[in-house]
């Protein structure tokens, strides 16, 4: 049961941290785009509106998912299964 949180959580970590790219991404075509003197291209899915490409927004929340599930597999192993300590 331990396991299955660890991963779940991290995985939703990895969901988070797409969050924020996404959202640095389109603050830097948004100021982009102004500084031009133009305005912004806005897709509407997910009943928001978005400045990037939708299939590049859920391609990062994808790939971030897949990272954050790696990531929690693999810090599991080394925390829970080799029993690594960094304390002296």
């Amino acid at each position: 049961m331990k396991k299955k949180i660890y991963i779940i959580l991290t995985t939703f970590m990895g969901i988070l941290l797409g969050g924020i790219v996404i959202a640095l991404i389109e603050r830097f075509m948004i100021w982009n785009a102004l500084s031009q003197g133009s305005l912004p291209q806005s897709y509407f899915y997910i009943r928001e509106y978005g400045y990037i490409s939708p299939f590049l927004s859920i391609g990062i929340l994808v790939l971030s998912a897949i990272f954050g599930l790696l990531l929690g597999y693999k810090w599991w192993n080394i925390v829970y299964v080799e029993k690594r300590r960094w304390r002296k």
